[in-house]
């Protein structure tokens, strides 16, 4: 059982800042697993209990430090995508989702759960999209907490979309790749009715950053939530991404989106570490200080 002490609640920052999966200042990984050959319903319930505790753990160090955008480790329940699990780990785990949904809800926090393979094509597994779903919902999260999605292929998005169930519909987020374009998501996503989260790392160039922008916030309605934005770029004439956040380069890019709003996960290999330094480097920008009337481009 996961016990967490509520803090003070959050400020209700406008623009929440945060980042995804692993916290490597605090010891735990919400990532425990083994190997598939060894599972039992005891070995899951063990992984998933350790997990569960330190996800409680990374809730509260972002609390204390004001990220209150998280992206949930899809391992976090081991194997419960995968046909050899028998566990209900929804219901044995009840309890510990509850808590973490009541104290993510109290202190303001916006959570996300990407599942590692595309929506649709190749490689692609519903069972990972219904997963999410269903940690979403153990949570007694609302429509903000989204489901980031790739596409996979653009032109089987629609038939996978329809298959889908009401609870995966309701939370996807579409991302643009190498393989599908803004523009090609915001038409994907138009037909489906669903928004589009803006991936900077596979930005067009620099100089098209406002109009992707601009176009993806346009896809979010007012029950989505505030549009979500992956910023990830690519290291410097390379096309590899970069380890860690470069100031100047953050700052750049923060004018060139003014005046949206928006939710920012910040999404380098030193995860919350690069995530605090975009908070300070972004210390001035208005659109993290409450009370202040959101502004967005009007819904398609």
């Amino acid at each position: 059982m996961i016990f967490i002490v509520s803090g003070r609640p959050s400020l209700g920052l406008q623009m929440k800042v945060g980042y995804s999966s692993a916290n490597h200042s605090i010891g735990c990984s919400t990532g425990n697993s083994f190997d598939i050959t060894a599972y039992s319903e005891g070995t899951q319930i063990w992984a998933t209990a350790e997990n569960l505790s330190c996800l409680a753990r990374i809730l509260e160090f972002n609390r204390k430090a004001g990220l209150h955008l998280f992206v949930l480790d899809t391992r976090l329940v081991p194997y419960a995508a995968h046909p050899v699990n028998t566990l209900d780990w929804a219901e044995e785990f009840a309890a510990d989702f509850a808590a973490l949904g009541a104290f993510i809800r109290e202190s303001g926090i916006r959570i996300a759960m990407q599942p590692p393979v595309p929506f649709s094509g190749p490689g692609s597994y519903p069972g990972y999209y219904e997963y999410s779903a269903m940690v979403l919902r153990a949570m007694g999260l609302g429509g903000d907490a989204r489901i980031p999605a790739r596409a996979g292929d653009p032109a089987l998005f629609g038939e996978q979309f329809d298959k889908a169930t009401p609870e995966v519909k309701r939370r996807l987020a579409l991302m643009n790749d190498d393989l599908c374009t803004v523009a090609r998501c915001c038409e994907v996503a138009r037909e489906c009715g669903i928004p589009v989260m803006y991936n900077h790392y596979f930005s067009e160039d620099e100089d098209s950053v406002t109009g992707a922008l601009e176009a993806c916030a346009r896809t979010w309605k007012e029950e989505d939530g505030l549009p979500l934005v992956r910023f990830s770029p690519r290291t410097e004439g390379a096309t590899t991404p970069a380890h860690t956040l470069d100031p100047p380069r953050f700052l750049t890019f923060l004018e060139r989106s003014h005046p949206l709003d928006f939710d920012l996960l910040i999404d380098f290999p030193d995860r919350e570490q690069s995530a605090l330094v975009a908070m300070i480097a972004a210390f001035e920008d208005p659109r993290l200080l409450p009370g202040r009337k959101k502004l967005r481009p009007g819904a398609v």
